[in-house]
């Protein structure tokens, strides 16, 4: 059960899935809340991104209207002009300014809006409401999702207990910068703004922008964060003792979504964590921890659990990192295969580690004291079939 205190959600199906599963979600806060949003880097953006870009730089929001099956995405104006229209809709049944009511898509790119269907269901969906039915906006908002996506967490501040969680949604088209996906966190702790903003980026830096699955970036990722301050504390501000707290929660819980996203990585068998350490510089460490994660001989590797300790230095060479290749050791787990950059590996204990689902990849380059790491799964079969077959 996700339950956060002035929050309401619901989901329902609109028809715009031709299967009848859900499809349209709200999310409500009883009260205006604050908002703070992370969105694709994609110069093409969808039509919600780009409204949902201009309406968070107003620091206040009190709904989100979700839908799946249908991304509005490379729409043109008429795209644009149905997401202001959905959001004035959801407004004016509400009964609140359009200005604090954003929406967001997810699904095929390129179709237009139904908006008969989900103008006509918004009633419906008003009127379902509740403190409950935040797990039921979380399934509404799933395309390619084996399973729905939340995480929740408790934090004391001021003497009371404050609610932080996050749903979201993601399985496919999963880069970083970010991950293809939603997630919208809610929060009844008073924030203050400018704290929300960097504690949101902080922690979509730290686990959504490090997640891969297959190396492409979505049209439509959105991550929103809304702090409504119904638990009436003073609000938490940078540098203040419950900052680094407050952070540090949000954080674990984007990482749990970030997680189950990669999890679920249509068709995914591994996850596996790629951690660089011992580069000159962070942003080299990054360069190689992404490179390797993308590098489909690696992923065609971890799904067919081999050994293939190659392949990885083969792709840390061609990350545009000058390094020594005879000083690099590689770990599986804790095991080390390779040695001042010869093998020593014993295939048998290897192939333990690698029939697990969930597994660490350390590579060591002996040249500095800077680190990165990413989460990646492998590719399958069942990757190729889902999204050889999504339109059709």
């Amino acid at each position: 059960m996700i339950k956060i205190p002035g929050f309401l959600g619901c989901g329902i199906s609109s028809g715009i899935k031709r299967n009848g599963k859900k499809d349209l979600g709200l999310i409500f806060s009883t009260v205006t809340a604050k908002v703070a949003g992370v969105f694709t880097t994609n110069v093409v953006k969808a039509a919600p991104v780009i409204l949902g870009i201009e309406r968070v730089k107003g620091g206040r929001c009190q709904a989100i209207i979700v839908n799946s099956g249908n991304a509005n995405a490379c729409t043109g104006k008429k795209g644009l002009e149905d997401a202001i229209s959905t959001a004035r809709h959801v407004a004016n049944k509400l009964g609140i300014d359009e200005s604090l009511v954003i929406p967001s898509s997810t699904g095929v790119i390129g179709v237009p809006l139904p908006m008969v269907k989900i103008k006509n269901a918004i009633p419906e969906l008003i009127s379902k409401l509740s403190e409950d039915g935040l797990l039921d906006t979380t399934k509404a908002i799933m395309t390619t999702d084996k399973f729905p996506k939340f995480a929740s967490a408790q934090m004391k501040v001021d003497g009371k207990f404050g609610t932080i969680s996050a749903i979201g949604k993601g399985a496919g088209m999963i880069a970083p910068q970010m991950a293809t996906m939603l997630c919208f966190i809610l929060t009844d702790i008073n924030l203050d703004l400018k704290a929300q903003k960097l504690a949101l980026k902080n922690a979509v830096n730290n686990s959504f922008n490090r997640i891969i699955v297959d190396g492409d970036t979505s049209t439509n990722d959105t991550v929103l964060m809304l702090s409504n301050g119904v638990l009436e504390n003073k609000p938490i501000k940078d540098g203040d003792k419950n900052f680094r707290k407050f952070e540090r929660i949000l954080t674990q819980l984007t990482t749990e979504i970030a997680e189950m996203v990669v999890r679920d990585g249509e068709g995914a068998t591994k996850v596996v964590k790629i951690i660089v350490k011992g580069t000159r510089t962070e942003k080299d460490a990054e360069n190689i921890a992404r490179t390797i994660g993308s590098s489909l001989l690696v992923k065609t590797a971890l799904y067919g659990e081999d050994p293939n300790w190659g392949r990885v230095l083969a792709a840390a060479g061609r990350a545009g990192v000058k390094f020594d290749p005879l000083k690099v050791d590689l770990y599986y787990r804790n095991y080390k295969v390779v040695r001042n950059g010869i093998e020593i590996l014993d295939e048998s204990k290897v192939n333990h580690i690698l029939k697990q689902p969930n597994f660490p990849i350390t590579l060591d380059l002996k040249s500095g004291k800077s680190g990165f790491f990413v989460i990646a799964s492998d590719i399958t079969m069942d990757y190729l079939k889902l999204n050889a077959q999504y339109r059709t």
